[in-house]
Formats: structure tokens, sequence, C-alpha cells
């Protein structure tokens, strides 16, 4: 498996132009947006964070903590302005620990659906997704399954989740099963399954079968179903990004989202990221054809039947990482690393429905090495939630949120 960005980022964004823009931005409409901490529920050596919401706009905050060689899993929830007492799902002293493959929560209606990765072999790719799925009736969580039944000691991992009702789950992830036939390296593939609530497999599908190795998925629900969008990867090493969807009772034929035709002999490690209401949908991905880093966003009003030409967000100066959301009334938020000053920053860019730019606002200093993970967004209402690792001392999640408002 090959993780390893090949390309030189540029710098060539200064600090101050940025800030000269931002200003530009603030002053051209009536957008204005408020930025403020939260307390964090997560404890020290914590880090791999992720930030979900349920249907009543109630958010989860997990995230894994490490003491003395043993993992755990845990979550809060965020009510009225209180984080509640962190619970534990699950520990263990044989987790997979990466910086860009990590656990998440699934919720609907109080049941939940949590899935991490636990090794199964002594390659260091060896891991499985093993999932445990609470009920809201019987207050209990279901014994930990591993999703995948092909008992391959391989890769999987880069896991989205979906909830489809209040008893099922819709769980995508990257299947590395085929990686392990005989003497050659076949090819990772992208697999998805529906789930109960005492994690009994309903269905389960191939949607892809040559993908990039390590990128993240990411899906959401449309009007007309759900919609995955991953980094595709082609006999020729093109590896933009792809979507599927599910529509009329089956899986269509996955189609490149935008052709970028960025050739990259290895996986650069930097998923795309959608978010969809309605037919609203929303897609960030980060591109870095002829060694010029890119975060594009593209939008469509038909629930993925089409899609916009895609819209700049940030070039030059970024290493992508990116989140996507959508406010109330349909604007567009984008998250993503800015890395034109020598320490980098976490960075939201407010889009209106017809992808008019806003707004740019910076939630917090970072760095863009590996230890400092991924940023987490998600909206609810017209304000975005972030949850990062803060990593200048010992590593803690850290979360803000971002309140916006005009007038």
């Amino acid at each position: 498996m090959q993780c390893k960005n090949p390309y030189l980022l540029k710098t060539l964004i200064s600090l101050a132009a940025i800030l000269s823009s931002n200003a530009l931005f603030a002053a051209d409409n009536a957008y204005r947006a408020s930025l403020e901490k939260l307390s964090s529920p997560a404890p020290a050596n914590s880090q791999l964070s992720r930030i979900v919401r349920d249907e009543e706009g109630r958010l989860y905050l997990s995230w894994v903590s490490e003491n003395e060689n043993i993992a755990q899993f845990s979550y809060s929830t965020l009510n009225n302005e209180q984080w509640s007492e962190p619970t534990t799902i699950s520990q263990g002293s044989d987790w997979f620990i990466n910086w860009a493959d990590f656990p998440m929560l699934s919720v609907n209606n109080g049941n939940i659906a949590a899935h991490w990765l636990k090794m199964s072999a002594s390659g260091t790719y060896d891991y499985d997704i093993q999932a445990s799925f609470y009920s809201n009736g019987n207050q209990r969580w279901s014994e930990p399954k591993i999703i995948h039944s092909d008992g391959v000691s391989a890769e999987h991992g880069f896991v989205s989740m979906l909830p489809l009702n209040e008893e099922h789950t819709l769980i995508t992830w990257l299947d590395g099963r085929n990686t392990k036939l005989g003497d050659e390296y076949g090819q990772m593939t992208l697999r998805a399954g529906v789930f109960d609530s005492t994690s009994k497999t309903i269905d389960e599908w191939e949607l892809d079968p040559r993908v990039c190795d390590c990128c993240q998925t990411s899906s959401a629900m449309t009007n007309k179903g759900p919609i995955v969008v991953f980094r595709d990867r082609s006999e020729q090493e093109i590896r933009d990004i792809s979507f599927v969807r599910y529509t009329n009772g089956e899986w269509a034929e996955p189609k490149t989202l935008h052709a970028d035709n960025w050739q990259i002999a290895g996986c650069p490690v930097n998923g795309p990221s959608v978010a969809a209401t309605g037919e609203q949908v929303a897609v960030a991905w980060f591109t870095a054809k002829d060694d010029i880093p890119k975060v594009q966003l593209t939008l469509s009003e038909n629930g993925g039947d089409s899609f916009d030409s895609p819209i700049l967000v940030a070039s030059e100066s970024t290493n992508g990482r990116v989140g996507t959301a959508i406010l109330d009334a349909g604007e567009v938020a984008v998250s993503w690393i800015d890395t034109s000053a020598s320490e980098a920053r976490i960075m939201v860019s407010l889009f209106s429905i017809a992808g008019e730019k806003l707004l740019e606002s910076e939630i917090a200093k970072t760095s863009a090495s590996r230890r400092s993970g991924f940023p987490i967004m998600e909206s609810v209402g017209n304000t975005v939630y972030v949850s990062w690792t803060d990593i200048s001392g010992e590593p803690q999640v850290q979360v803000a949120r971002l309140v916006y408002t005009t007038h």
C-alpha cells in the first residue's frame, strides 16, 4: 500500500493576502460569523475525533484516547450547552490506530451505530472493521461484529456510515480482500452493506472494483437515496473523485465527479466530503494535478443527477483535509487546511446556494503534519461545529462553533 504524497506543496499565497481577502468578503456581503471555542469533553492524549448530529440537532462528539497501550473509543453529547459525561463504547490493546482512518458514530432516534478498527494479523495494514449497535429500545449495545464476511487478513477501513431508518444503517468501506489474491497485489474495492440494530447483515454489495487504497469515503442522504463519494483509481493511475448512488432499488454505476485528471502513483490520503439535504448536494475534494494543490467544491440541485462546474475554494497553499456542511438556508460551508504560513490554519469558507463565496473564517491554528489528523465539521441550523486534534502539547481533541448571522 502506497500512502505517501509524492507532490511538493507550493506556498505562494501570503498570510497577509488571505487576511485581506477575508476582510473583503466580510465587507461585501451581509454575512457575519462569530467563533467560540467550546470546552472539550475529551481527555488528554485523545485524537481521531468525529462529530455528527441526530435528526433533532443533538451533537455527538467521539474520539479515541490511549492510556498504557489501551485504546478507548468514547463519545459525549452536547445538551443545553453542556457536554455529557463521556461514554466508552469499546476498548482494546490490539486496535489499528491511524491518523487518517478512524472510528465514527451514526445516530438516529437514539439508536447508534459505532465502528472501530482491530488488527487481524501481523501485517501493518491487516485490520478489520468491527461494529456495535446500540438500540434505544432495550438500552443495550450489541456484541461487536466484523462487518465484512471475507475472512481475509487485509486492509478494511475508511468507513462512512449513514442511518437509513430507525433500525438500519448503511456502512461503506474500502475493502482489501482482493489485494491478497495469490502472489500479485490485487485491487482495493469499495463495498457497502446494510445492517440492523442487532448487527445482522441485511445486504452487501461491491460498488467499485478498483479504487484508491487509503482515501476516506463519505456518504449523505438525498431525497432520491444515498450518495457515496470516494477517490477512484483508473488503470492509468488517474485518481479523481467518483460518486455512486442508490436509486430505484439498485446501485448505479460509479461516475466521475469531475475530470481533474490527477495522475499520481501513490494514494494521497485525502478523501472527499459530501453533504446533502433534499435535492441539494455539495461535494468538496482535494486535487493536485501538475503539483498545484487545490480544494474544489461542486453543487447539485437535483439530488446528484448532475453537478455544476467546480468552484475553487483554495489553491496553492493547502493540503486539503476537507469537510462539507449545508446550513438551514442552503449555504454551503467547506473546511480545509491553509498552509500559507509557518503555522497551518483550519479554515471554513461559506458559499451561497449559487456558489458565490460569502465569507472565510479561521477556526484555529494547527499543524500540517499527519499527527494533527483531519478536522471534522457538522452543521446544526446556521451553526457549524468543528473538531480537531491540538498537538501543540499533549494531543487533545478540541471543539469550536461558528455561528453565521445576516443583517
